[in-house]
């Protein structure tokens, strides 16, 4: 719930005026070339609406010849979402996805590019997941999820509504599923296609009768943890296995010819290795030289099984060819599903994608593959041109690396003011991301944990963003060594992670919070019970009871047993990594923000961390529930009430980010963790943990091409 909140210090004015900014940014979510390479269709998420952007090619960078249309028309229209544009080959007709704002069935539309005329093609059947087209432009396909479908915390974790919430909801196996259905578009006829008894997480189809896509039984998001490879017919509606993995599937690719199918392997939210699979002889080969790729396909115009592939590299990001990397970059790529993506054009010559950097909002850029200039990104939106430097102000991003308890190196971002504006040693927030399988990387306005990082950092704040184990952008060992060891190493390395600041003289010992949301809530709220570490907490949208979460969460059962929390067998386990139950420390003060409407983390996880943190009576602890917010808060007003609720938070218990601390924080003493005896392994190590012998360097927009290597 939300109130009159007490007038605010200065560096709590500063924080909500900074997020207010980042607020008003636009972002522009994907980028797809035309075939042509003529123009970037963009689905731009505005404050108010989100819409089409079509964008010319600047004429130097493109490879087919003649002139471009000067002014492509975009739809326009106040009462509909549009996005997931996608060209046939004409390069003319764009068929998206239009959503009426007031809710409702969406529709699968065409849009004339030369006429600004747009003409409904079919009613989709459910929220459309995933819209792709034939190669010869005669049909489309749908990956749809039915009324009352669970979505996972990526999406908000708030169940799929075409209308308004049934009255009773009822609650079934089987109800809720995913599946696909094909479209003709000469006369927009509607066909299910996919495999019954089955739920499609992500599907790859250039056109025909076979599809490959991730699927289970399971209709829950539980069930994408399960999920295995398998190649559908699309006329006889079955499916036939083709890889079950080590771990998660995602990202699945189909070649031209039909024969040859690739998929990312990792773990959670996938970043990981390309897997290529021949559908004829069911052969499956790993490009080991490759890793934490998110996006692929297949090259038509190189050698069988040669691919595209984009990814991430430490707090950046990296895109390769034939398993080298062509580019890299200290910067965000992204699309559709917010991790590293591409489009390429017919001939795989010009690329686009949406890139964001510390210093530069999000635009759609456009790149040569090949050839002089390549990877040289230009940008052909100007969606923020009004923004300057930070959202606050000039803001410095650096990276930097530390060494854990174990000699791990572990990487992360600094974000801080100016440096006339920001002596040392200051105040420190550590944020720490959800995931785990996740990361900080770089970005003009990282938008996990409330969006707090920039906002924090023009308060004066010097603000941590660490990439612990468990994290993406440091290969498949760093993402998977947190399986089975959740809140013992990964918390090691954020605390390592303090530790060295401190030593270096760029963090005051006595002003120190943590924050975290979903899985970096559950670290934060253990690392506030196990140590002394910490003058203030703040945990957002966390799962704090695993014994609880396995049986209530929608993605319990599938999330604990791939990380290795607990089990029905040895249910103790679920109950020693669980914050409700740590101690160790002399008690944090811990504040905690949820979701009424979550149903990745359910509210109810809030409640029993507040309960047990008031029964201990060992620091101030308060709750604050948003109605009608899920696993993140997009509600403006709630965002803002939040965030100024947190910084009034810390400005209470570290003393704001330029007065001396208060004696509750300053009694908390330096730096040192202290035993948590309810866990086997101990989370945090009572040993001394060395100085880190590595230090920080800037980031820059600017990336390094690596062809030819």
């Amino acid at each position: 719930m939300t109130g009159t909140v007490a007038p605010a210090q200065p560096a709590a004015l500063t924080v909500r005026r900074a997020r207010e900014a980042t607020l008003r940014l636009t972002h522009p979510v994907e980028a797809r070339i035309s075939p042509d390479g003529r123009t970037v269709a963009v689905t731009s998420a505005g404050p108010r609406r989100t819409e089409l952007v079509l964008a010319p090619v600047p004429e130097a960078l493109r490879e087919a010849p003649g002139s471009a249309n000067p002014s492509p028309e975009a739809p326009r229209g106040h009462d509909v979402d549009r996005h997931s544009p996608r060209w046939l080959p004409d390069s003319r007709t764009l068929l998206h996805i239009a959503e009426p704002t007031g809710g409702g069935h969406p529709e699968l539309a065409a849009l004339d590019t030369r006429t600004g005329t747009v003409r409904t093609v079919a009613t989709a059947p459910g929220a459309v997941e995933e819209l792709l087209v034939s190669d010869d432009g005669t049909r489309a396909l749908l990956l749809c999820a039915e009324d009352g479908a669970e979505r996972d915390g990526m999406n908000l974790g708030l169940p799929v509504r075409l209308g308004p919430a049934p009255v009773p909801e009822r609650f079934a196996a089987g109800g809720g599923r995913r599946s696909v259905w094909t479209v003709e578009l000469s006369d927009g006829s509607l066909r299910a296609a996919g495999p019954a008894g089955l739920t499609v997480w992500n599907v790859a189809w250039r056109g025909g009768a076979t599809a490959v896509a991730t699927v289970s039984e399971e209709t829950l998001p539980a069930g994408f943890y399960d999920a295995r490879l398998a190649e559908l017919d699309l006329v006889g509606r079955t499916a036939r296995t083709l890889h079950t993995p080590d771990g998660q599937l995602a990202a699945p690719a189909l070649s031209a010819d039909g024969r040859l199918a690739a998929v990312c392997e990792g773990i959670s939210i996938v970043s990981g290795r390309p897997l290529v699979v021949d559908l004829v002889t069911g052969g499956v080969r790993a490009q080991e030289e490759v890793d934490d790729a998110t996006w692929l396909q297949f090259d038509d115009h190189a050698a069988p099984g040669t691919l595209w592939f984009a990814g991430w590299a430490g707090t950046g990001s990296r895109v390769g060819h034939d398993g080298t990397c062509r580019w890299s970059g200290e910067v965000t790529l992204s699309g559709a599903g917010f991790q590293p993506a591409l489009s390429l054009d017919a001939s795989g010559r010009v690329a686009a994608t949406v890139l964001d950097a510390p210093g530069r909002p999000a635009e759609a850029v456009v790149a040569r593959t090949y050839g002089h200039g390549a990877w040289d990104w230009t940008a052909v939106t100007s969606l923020n041109s009004e923004a300057q430097d930070g959202p606050a102000g000039p803001l410095r991003t650096t990276a930097t690396t530390w060494s854990s308890g174990d000699g791990r190196p572990v990487r992360g971002l600094l974000v801080q003011a100016d440096q006339d504006r920001a002596a040392s040693p200051r105040p420190l927030a550590v944020l720490v991301h959800g995931g785990p399988a996740w990361l900080w990387s770089s970005m003009y306005a990282p938008g996990d944990v409330l969006g707090l990082a920039p906002a924090l950092a023009a308060a004066g704040y010097l603000v941590l963003l660490p990439n612990p184990r468990g994290s993406s952008g440091a290969g498949r060992e760093h993402a998977r060594a947190v399986v089975g060891d959740v809140g013992g190493g990964d918390l090691d390395d954020v605390l390592c992670g303090v530790r060295h600041l401190v030593a270096e003289g760029l963090a005051d010992p006595r002003r120190v919070a943590v924050l975290g949301h979903s899985y970096g809530g559950h670290l934060a709220a253990l690392a506030a019970a196990r140590t002394d570490v910490f003058g203030a907490a703040v945990v957002v949208s966390a799962p704090t009871d695993w014994l609880s979460f396995t049986h209530t969460s929608t993605i319990g059962g599938g999330y604990d047993r791939t990380y290795r929390i607990g089990s029905p067998q040895d249910p103790m386990e679920w109950c020693r990594r669980s914050a409700v139950f740590a101690h160790g420390g002399s008690g944090t003060p811990t504040l905690i923000l949820h979701g009424a409407e979550d149903r990745v983390t359910p509210v109810g996880q809030a409640h029993e961390l507040y309960r047990s943190l008031v029964r201990a009576g060992r620091a101030p602890a308060e709750l604050l529930v948003y109605a009608g917010e899920g696993h993140e808060f997009t509600e403006p007003d709630h965002v803002l009430d939040a965030v100024t609720r947190v910084a009034e938070w810390l400005d209470t218990h570290l003393g704001g980010a330029d007065a001396a601390p208060p004696p509750t924080a300053a009694a908390q003493g330096p730096v040192s963790p202290g035993p948590d005896p309810g866990v086997a392994s101990p989370a945090v190590p009572e040993r001394d943990i060395p100085r880190s012998t590595s230090g920080t360097a800037d980031t820059s927009s600017s990336g390094t091409s690596e062809e030819g290597r």
